[in-house]
């Protein structure tokens, strides 16, 4: 009997490292794959001089526009639309301004420069500073590895968007959070430029008592807004405050599959949107209170990942190239499963794995990005089970 469970036990342990590599191995072909065949369109949009299919051509855009026309005409959608096609974009490509008066700060630079040039130094620098926040000498192969061809960064790379910069700045605070405090509130400061990646970061700060973090955002945010009412008239705020809304329903208008969230989620499956945003209002409550005691015993790994998580359960808007964020709660548990003594099960991995494939899917199908919530709630679930399961094992630090 003994021999015998024995055999079985090795069998299992066979079963479970062939499972293990298989997925390994094949999220890193599929990856490797998405990344290549993104570059080619890219490279064939440019050199046909298609660069108004390309998100970044509204960056670009909104800098040329600084210097070219008066700043509160950025949030009125009809005049920005007539400038961006003087610069070759299409009638029906439009791309609003929906960011707050001080983003432009961020984006002046791009002015100087060619689109070509622009584009570059735009993703050169963003993905340098999502690299460098996501590099862990513990997983240097995973970690370098996905922090470069994960789909979420290759989506962010593709399009030139800003979601590399708002997740290098939320993960770089985390990750600075107990060691620099002033620093790590700095760059969630920083991230404000999107507030709804941040709704719940205060409640994981005020939670665990990180007060001079707190202050070091406030300040920061502060100096914002004053810097950007001086340069660009105060006038500005009110515009971007009455711009949320409408740029909201805008984006709802969008490909479905291209949301992450939950409102998003329930109206492509035909729920009425009165309805979705009732049901997504009380996910974020729900998420909220759950992220709260999760920080009560201090910033943890798997505490950090479940914020990085919980975002898109928890906010109404938010797009695919926002989700290299996801990227790091993986290589969060990845991490974390290095300070406890118990491997992570084959339904782990494989959420681990769906949830960084989840941009694939909701990049090239359709119907299996109709339950794209489900990826996200599966992973929240695991990290809130792991921190609780094992927060004796928990590192302080992520």
């Amino acid at each position: 009997m003994v021999g015998s469970s024995d055999h079985l036990e090795r069998m299992n342990s066979a079963l479970y490292k062939v499972i293990r590599l298989s997925l390994i191995i094949g999220c890193g072909v599929l990856f490797v794959l998405f990344a290549l065949s993104n570059l080619l369109y890219f490279l064939k949009s440019l050199s046909s001089g298609n660069i108004w299919s390309n998100d970044f051509f509204g960056l670009w855009s909104y800098a040329k526009f600084l210097l070219l026309k008066p700043f509160s005409e950025i949030y009125d959608n009809a005049i920005l639309l007539e400038f961006q096609m003087d610069l070759g974009t299409c009638p029906r490509c439009m791309l609003p301004y929906a960011y707050p008066p001080f983003f432009l700060f961020y984006i002046l630079p791009l002015a100087i420069f060619s689109y070509y040039l622009a584009f570059l130094f735009w993703t050169s620098v963003n993905i340098l500073l999502y690299f460098i926040v996501s590099y862990d000498k513990q997983q240097r192969r995973y970690s370098a590895f996905l922090a470069i061809f994960a789909p979420a960064t290759i989506t962010c790379l593709a399009n030139g968007q800003t979601g590399l910069l708002s997740s290098a700045l939320i993960v770089g605070g985390f990750r600075l959070v107990t060691s620099r405090p002033i620093l790590s509130g700095i760059l969630f400061g920083l991230a404000s430029f999107k507030p709804q990646l941040g709704i719940l970061i205060p409640i994981a700060l005020v939670s665990a008592r990180l007060w001079r973090t707190v202050a070091a955002a406030c300040v920061t945010i502060f100096v914002l807004v004053v810097a950007s009412g001086v340069a660009f008239g105060w006038s500005m705020w009110p515009l971007w405050a009455a711009k949320l809304l409408p740029h909201a329903d805008w984006v709802l208008g969008i490909t479905d599959r291209y949301n992450p969230t939950i409102t998003s989620n329930l109206t492509s499956i035909g729920v009425d949107l009165r309805v979705a945003r009732s049901i997504q209002a009380c996910v974020a409550v729900v998420v909220a209170a759950i992220i709260w005691i999760c920080f009560r015993r201090g910033v943890t790994i798997l505490a950090t990942a479940s914020v990085l998580v919980g975002t898109f359960l928890a906010t109404p808007y938010a797009i695919v190239n926002d989700m290299p964020m996801l990227t790091n709660a993986v290589l969060a548990v990845l991490r974390d499963r290095g300070h406890t003594d118990r491997a992570l099960t084959i339904a782990e991995l494989i959420v681990l794995a769906l949830s960084l494939t989840l941009p694939v899917i909701m990049v090239s199908t359709w119907r299996p990005a109709m339950l794209r919530s489900i990826p996200l709630i599966l992973l929240f679930g695991l990290i809130v089970w792991r921190h609780f399961r094992f927060r004796n094992h928990a590192p302080k630090s992520f």
